[in-house]
């Protein structure tokens, strides 16, 4: 059921134009948040909520417009980015770029929203740099307890004035898997501006909208994940807030699978804008971002991995297989809801977050175990939710070494290896 829960809203306008005409494109059933892992006394009064895709028929910016309350998101919020083995060493690799392409130096300001548990701000090694996060759930306890400069909250107009009559401008500020989340993403963005000074650079990293088509990666569809991105409505988005894009790329791996990087600035900057940002304009009109196309068959090709992924459950279970799954991340909820999945098919799941194990996933009600209980029990399969780092868990896995097989559901469901 959906839940009467104070702060839950659906939006009839789009966030980036303000235009009310909006085409539904794809609906996932209602669903509980993602990221919203339960003890076994608290399934009785789970609430779902409308997990339905939209796109804007003025911009195209595609978005969900039901809006669950940010408190039954973050107020029990267990996700922390440096469980990840992968996730540490991608964003080690970024801080690495940003020093090097930005050419920090001691005594510079780096702020960080959406800091989570300090991964981002660890992988800046630079000595001297002032590294700041800002975080609103309980798990910028984490990044303080790290020694890091954490300003709880959500990110606002009101934050930057307080980072910049503490520290100084920034001359980085990055939003990795947080800039898609915002509801007010204006007032967010009306926050960059004093905070980057005169020639600071804002970097967005999300989950691409071309990718999750191409691929039909469905599962980063979740309610913390509010838009969509695509650079064709970003880009006149930022500049009515001045801000110009100078860069943008994509990239193979991130914390949801393949992203957008994009690099901003103030207008009053004089960074030149490469040819990537047309060339990707380009791209994205020649694929159809902005006609309806596109996304008519979409839904279908979500059907055609159900299918698929159930197909495969199904077979093997009746061969008597033991399945579990693999790694609880909060997309992994999107699918296993999508499914149906409960229990009786997926028994178990490994997680190496010590903060979900022991809860039950959100919806499908499974066991979250840890890592050493999984390999004492040893499934046969496991259904890998953490798909993205596919390549990692099989040279690195203890349990691909010990002769464990992982059920691989997208970007094609498959046996691996």
């Amino acid at each position: 059921m959906t839940a009467n829960v104070t702060g839950f809203k659906r939006n009839t306008t789009c966030r980036y134009c303000g235009a009310g005409e909006f085409d539904l494109f794809l609906s996932l059933g209602e669903q509980p948040p993602s990221n919203g892992f339960l003890r076994a006394d608290q399934v009785a009064g789970e609430a779902r909520y409308p997990l339905d895709v939209y796109r804007c028929g003025r911009c195209a910016l595609v978005q969900l417009l039901d809006v669950v309350p940010a408190e039954a998101i973050f107020d029990d919020y267990v996700y922390l980015s440096s469980s990840s083995k992968a996730l540490v060493q991608h964003y080690g690799r970024l801080a690495e770029t940003l020093t090097a392409r930005f050419g920090l130096r001691a005594g510079d300001v780096v702020v960080d929203i959406g800091c989570n548990d300090g991964v981002l701000l660890k992988g800046y090694t630079l000595p001297g740099l002032i590294r700041v996060g800002v975080e609103p759930s309980k798990v910028a306890e984490v990044a303080l307890a790290a020694g890091f400069t954490v300003l709880r909250g959500f990110f606002s107009p009101a934050v930057a004035k307080q980072i910049v009559e503490q520290h100084g401008c920034a001359k980085v500020v990055t939003a990795t898997n947080v800039f898609a989340h915002v509801d007010a993403i204006g007032d967010f963005v009306d926050g960059l501006l004093p905070l980057l000074g005169d020639d600071g650079a804002f970097v967005i990293e999300a989950p691409y909208l071309l990718d999750m088509f191409e691929q039909t990666l469905f599962d980063t569809i979740y309610h913390e994940h509010l838009c969509y991105l695509s650079l064709t409505p970003m880009m006149p988005f930022l500049e009515r807030h001045a801000l110009e894009v100078f860069d943008v790329e994509r990239v193979p791996f991130g914390a949801s699978g393949p992203a957008i990087r994009v690099f901003a600035q103030p207008f009053a900057a004089d960074r030149p804008v490469g040819a990537a940002v047309q060339q990707m304009l380009e791209d994205e009109a020649r694929w159809g971002v902005e006609r309806p196309e596109p996304y008519q068959g979409f839904m279908r090709a979500v059907e055609r991995i159900r299918a698929g992924v159930l197909e495969i459950l199904t077979r093997l279970k009746s061969d008597g297989a033991h399945i579990g799954g693999y790694g609880a991340p909060a997309k992994g909820n999107t699918l296993l809801n999508y499914l149906g999945l409960t229990p009786s098919l997926i028994e178990y799941i490994a997680e190496t977050n010590a903060w979900k194990q022991g809860l039950l996933t959100p919806g499908s009600h499974i066991p979250i175990v840890s890592e050493e209980k999984f390999l004492k029990r040893m499934p046969d399969f496991a259904l890998l939710l953490s798909w993205n780092y596919l390549d990692f868990f099989l040279s690195q896995s203890e349990y691909i070494r010990k002769g464990g097989r992982f059920i691989v559901p997208m970007p094609s469901p498959r046996l691996a290896p």
